[in-house]
């Protein structure tokens, strides 16, 4: 059973990572005052920076929990094959395709570092389960993100199954 303390904690850091997302659909990032972010999450002062120096780190700690959610749907799927597998991918796709604004005010926001940053602890974390290098790991996420976020920014004219296909069929002769 999970801690409920724990579980206050991330509700309360959500709330906070959504009013700061909510605040950047309508002003920069500058703009935005620590005083708008907690009087929209309805926190204190006190709390927010209990968790938070900077609104960059609301920014990451929301893309954390997201990457969090992904493991979590990952390791309840039957059967998506590894990472460089079709099924993997297309699934990478969907889920964050699903979160496809966030990606918008990032890139709105010129803030892609936040998204690589994560990316690569992802990966850094998880180098010695898929037993190559970080290296390798590294250029892995790099390629999907930069091709995520360019369909993002695109407007996601393309389905996920064609970019899993088109990501696949590379990476498939690229082992050539």
């Amino acid at each position: 059973m999970p801690n409920p303390k724990t579980e206050k904690n991330r509700e309360t850091r959500r709330c906070i990572g959504e009013a700061l997302l909510q605040l950047m659909k309508e002003k920069s990032l500058e703009e935005i005052r620590i005083t708008d972010i907690v009087g929209m999450a309805h926190v204190s002062r006190m709390t927010y920076y209990k968790y938070y120096d900077h609104k960059i780190e609301v920014l990451s700690d929301y893309l954390d929990e997201l990457v969090l959610d992904y493991e979590r749907d990952v390791a309840a799927q039957a059967d998506i094959g590894g990472f460089q597998e079709y099924d993997h991918i297309l699934h990478s796709l969907r889920f964050f395709g699903e979160h496809y604004e966030f990606a918008e005010i990032l890139l709105n926001a010129n803030l892609y570092s936040v998204f690589i940053d994560a990316i690569n602890r992802y990966m850094e974390k998880r180098a010695e389960e898929f037993r190559i290098t970080k290296y390798e790991l590294f250029y892995y996420g790099g390629a999907l993100c930069n091709v995520y976020m360019k369909w993002i920014e695109g407007g996601r004219k393309e389905t996920p199954e064609e970019i899993a296909q088109h990501i696949y069929h590379f990476l498939k002769r690229r082992k050539r």
